[in-house]
Formats: structure tokens, C-alpha cells, sequence
């Protein structure tokens, strides 16, 4: 393997210097001095700056326009056997969340659902679910499916992680 793919694969095992990379804010002699590969520091920098090129003339550098509505609701309840979360009437199986349905208690006035509607998909579940860790909100459950995103959070938490979602899109 060569040394710039080597150095693309480190990176792409380490997402916060990919984002880093990608948003153009890496210093990249730093950043090769912390990657394991052997090679000289400056031809490891010199191949993160070439993909880091790379990265910024690939698609999907602008945001996407988005057109959704967010709300909030609170009395979550599982539906069936397989444990789907339902909110608003709209299903989340346990394949798309990040916590097991089953962690959240029937109908449970602790806890409060943000949806979208609309234009939702995974890259923007990724985004809001970024924005609430850095928030440092609790994410209970969280899924994607069709035209709805859900996350769940703690009751106290869910005018912020509203404002969040609706900032994401």
C-alpha cells in the first residue's frame, strides 16, 4: 500500500480529522506526527494536504436545502413484539436506532420526541446527533425512516435539542 493510501485509510479511521480535513482546519504536520504510519512526517503531511484537495472537489461540500417540519411530542409507546417505537403515528424499528426501542419506557413522561418531517436522511441524523453529543444531551433513541427522523431525549432537554434540529437542517 502506498503511502498516501495509507495515510487515507488512517484518516478515514478517525472521523473528527476527516471532518477536519474536509472543512480545511487541519494543521497537517501535527496532524501526521499523531497518525501510526511510517514515513517521513512531511511526506505524510504532503499527502494529507492532496487529499484533503481531493476532498473539497468531491460533491456534497454544499448543504443540502431542506424543507421539513420539526415538532416536539411527548407519550412515546412501543408498539409491537419488535419493539418499534412509534411517535406521531410514524414506526422506528430497532435496525435504525441507536438505542433499543426497549430502553424506552411505555409512554413515558421522562422523555420527549423530536421529528422532522419532510426532507430528512441519514447525513442530517448524523449532524443532529453530533449537535446534541456536543450539547451534551442524553440521546435515548434515534431513527430514519422514509420522510421522518426521530431522536428522543429527556423531557428537560427537548426545547434545546428542538432548536438543534431545526438549526441542523
Amino acid at each position: 500500500m502506498s503511502l498516501a493510501a495509507e495515510t487515507r485509510e488512517a484518516v478515514r479511521q478517525r472521523p473528527t480529522l476527516y471532518d477536519a480535513l474536509r472543512a480545511g482546519i487541519l494543521n497537517y504536520t501535527a496532524a501526521a506526527d499523531s497518525l501510526d504510519i511510517d514515513g517521513d512526517t512531511e511526506a505524510i503531511a504532503t499527502a494529507l494536504r492532496r487529499f484533503g484537495e481531493s476532498l473539497s472537489t468531491e460533491d456534497g461540500d454544499e448543504k443540502p436545502d431542506r424543507s421539513m417540519t420539526v415538532r416536539m411530542e411527548s407519550g412515546i409507546s412501543r408498539v409491537d413484539t419488535d419493539a418499534q417505537l412509534a411517535v406521531g403515528g410514524v414506526g422506528f424499528g430497532t435496525n435504525a436506532a441507536t438505542a433499543p426501542a426497549s430502553d424506552v419506557a411505555e409512554a413515558s413522561p421522562s422523555l420527549t420526541a423530536i421529528q422532522a418531517t419532510g426532507d430528512v436522511d441519514s447525513d442530517l441524523l448524523a449532524t443532529v446527533l453530533d449537535r446534541l453529543r456536543i450539547a451534551d444531551i442524553e440521546v435515548r433513541a434515534a431513527g430514519v425512516a422514509d420522510d421522518a427522523l426521530v431522536v428522543v431525549v429527556p423531557r428537560r432537554a427537548g426545547a434545546t435539542a428542538l432548536r438543534l434540529v431545526e438549526a441542523a437542517a
